[in-house]
């Protein structure tokens, strides 16, 4: 490996944080976040196919990138074997992000989770294997390939319907004790009747065999069992007392679209299975009047809170409750979310304006990195691509170095520049116009010389 580390006297970063938890989510459009990226255009926007992170505090706060659009390929490679490194300039592999997930069972979340760690569900198929479900639940923990953990074809089962029906995944958590809850975009047959698209299902630990990977290996057939209605939820969220962005009424008309465990505890009645008592959730939904709170079925409905701060306001939920900036109308809701043990953003590097080159394309590109230490000295390297069908960037870990390094090891330094105060930082630099129709792709990546951490891939198709 040929790299050199830059400047002396490094420091390590121990991140100390004094709140407990961070929630990872995804929306259902574009936003911006609310400290905008300090004017980075893909640093500080939140795309509706990637993730984002927030840790709540008092005062003013934004969330960041943490699973940015291009980084998903750079995990995946060339999954599908067509060729490409990348098969979309404006989306990540299987398009939006449709849940977010984290393992509770057999033990809690522990330490600081990356974004291998949380679990995706995807519109689309597009960039995967075939045999490939939208509503497969999965992780990118190996480079060039997923670890799925539970499968549509299994969720299909538990509600008794055929392997071959097509189910889209809304929302999707689970318990310490190895219970599902899940959510769907339509209206679905289930056991005992229908589950709407504002409701959820519970699949019974007990139904469930899970494998040494902690992954669902097979679920009972017709096992799971309608715990809440559109209705219900309504009434939760009519209790809480939430306001929209203009200070009115949410819509009743929802789509029930992201569920987690409530870390504050606590257990709540199944509205329809009285007698049963479960973990209390916490819930979002999608519809034009969300604006991003996110509430809990504490208490028969109440606005959630995430260390000490409260997620909505019965006032006016604009937003800024998840790190975000409103618009004239506020935000959409949350498509999914999962909480995890505290942590900073994580080091991200995203090209802007496109990661699909031509000769048509203007040849400079910005790379925009968020999640660095304030202050610190960043550098931007780019390593040579794979190329070919089925090619994926090689990664590897060094000993004294948080992070992994993309690619063949051979690195060209292309600046080295402050981050902010709010750990952004951007660098140009030029495309060089005979990769344009070679067979040779690049990887962007960056080194945080105060955190010894490297970032997530940023790779490069030229087409």
């Amino acid at each position: 490996m040929r790299f050199v580390l830059f400047g002396a006297g490094l420091l390590a970063w121990t991140g100390g944080l004094s709140a407990q938890d961070s929630l990872v989510f995804c929306m259902d459009g574009n936003e911006v976040t609310l400290d905008n990226g300090s004017g980075l255009v893909e640093a500080g926007l939140i795309r509706e196919d990637e993730t984002a992170i927030v840790t709540p505090t008092a005062g003013t706060y934004s969330a960041s990138v943490f699973h940015s659009m291009v980084g998903q390929w750079g995990f995946i490679g060339d999954h599908d074997q067509d060729g490409l490194l990348l098969d979309a300039s404006g989306s990540a592999p299987g398009e939006d992000t449709d849940a977010v997930f984290v393992k509770r069972f057999p033990s809690a979340p522990a330490g600081s989770l990356g974004p291998r760690d949380v679990y995706l569900s995807k519109e689309a198929v597009t960039g995967f294997l075939a045999g490939f479900e939208d509503g497969d639940v999965f992780g990118f923990q190996t480079q060039g390939s997923i670890d799925v953990f539970v499968t549509e074809t299994q969720l299909l089962g538990a509600l008794g319907q055929s392997p071959t029906a097509d189910l889209d995944l809304d929302a999707i958590c689970q318990s310490s004790v190895g219970d599902l809850f899940v959510s769907f975009s339509f209206d679905e047959a289930a056991p005992g009747g229908t589950v709407a698209d504002g409701g959820f299902v519970r699949i019974p630990a007990a139904a469930i065999t899970y494998d040494a990977s902690d992954n669902v290996a097979a679920i009972t057939v017709g096992s799971a069992q309608i715990i809440a209605q559109e209705g219900d939820v309504n009434g939760w969220i009519a209790a809480s007392g939430v306001k929209t962005s203009v200070g009115g009424d949410p819509t009743t008309s929802i789509d029930l679209s992201a569920l987690e465990i409530d870390p504050a505890g606590g257990t709540f009645e199944a509205p329809q299975v009285p007698g049963l008592f479960l973990p209390n959730l916490l819930f979002a939904w999608s519809g034009f009047s969300n604006d991003g709170a996110v509430l809990s079925t504490a208490g028969g409905g109440t606005i959630a809170s995430l260390n000490g701060v409260a997620l909505g306001s019965t006032v006016a939920t604009t937003g800024t409750q998840v790190g975000l900036t409103p618009d004239s109308t506020g935000l959409g809701g949350l498509m999914g979310m999962a909480v995890i043990p505290a942590r900073p953003a994580p080091l991200t590097v995203e090209n802007h304006p496109t990661s699909l080159i031509t000769s048509s394309t203007i040849l400079w590109s910005r790379q925009e990195t968020s999640g660095a230490m304030p202050g610190s000295l960043v550098a931007f390297f780019v390593d040579i691509g794979p190329t070919g069908a089925g090619a994926f960037a090689a990664s590897l870990t060094i000993p004294g170095f948080a992070g992994e390094l993309f690619g063949d090891g051979t690195v060209f330094v292309t600046g080295l520049v402050p981050a902010d105060g709010k750990g952004y930082a951007g660098n140009v630099v030029s495309l060089p116009l005979s990769f344009v129709g070679a067979t040779q792709n690049l990887i962007f990546q960056v080194f945080d010389t105060s955190a010894f951490a490297f970032g997530a891939p940023a790779p490069v198709q030229f087409l």
